[in-house]
């Protein structure tokens, strides 16, 4: 995805945990879940508030955020009809496309995580703030 994009410029995103020493110097094929474990743990420093779930959460939390910041920093929302999450901003010029189906919760978590509700308030998910 493209982090140029984020709406939520105080939440870290991947490009930020990128730059750390620690994600450069891991070995490539594990560096993308290096990155993706230090964005979540850049958020829950930088925003105590908020709630971040790992990419290996795949436990839907309950209760379940109607929103949540992906890693890059872009919103997903949950249809609480069917309990699947979808961009709203998806555009095919600027997205992949994955970014413009229908998904579970374990799919976003695990293809786009961290995750991340936008209000302040441990109780939503209360079992994943670590």
């Amino acid at each position: 995805m493209s982090s140029k994009r984020s709406k939520n410029p105080a939440l870290p995103v991947l490009d930020d945990a990128y730059r750390l020493p620690s994600v450069k110097d891991a070995e490539e094929s594990a560096r993308d879940l290096a990155a993706r474990l230090a964005t979540t743990e850049l958020r829950r420093v930088s925003h105590p508030g908020r709630v971040t779930w790992e990419p290996t959460d795949q436990a839907e939390p309950v209760p379940v955020p109607p929103t949540v910041v992906d890693g890059d920093g872009d919103l997903w929302l949950r249809d609480r009809g069917t309990g699947t999450w979808t961009m709203p901003e998806f555009n095919p010029k600027e997205f992949p496309a994955r970014c413009g189906e229908v998904l579970t919760w374990n799919q976003l978590a695990c293809e786009f995580g961290p995750l991340t509700g936008l209000a302040d308030d441990r109780r939503t998910g209360s079992g994943r703030k670590r």
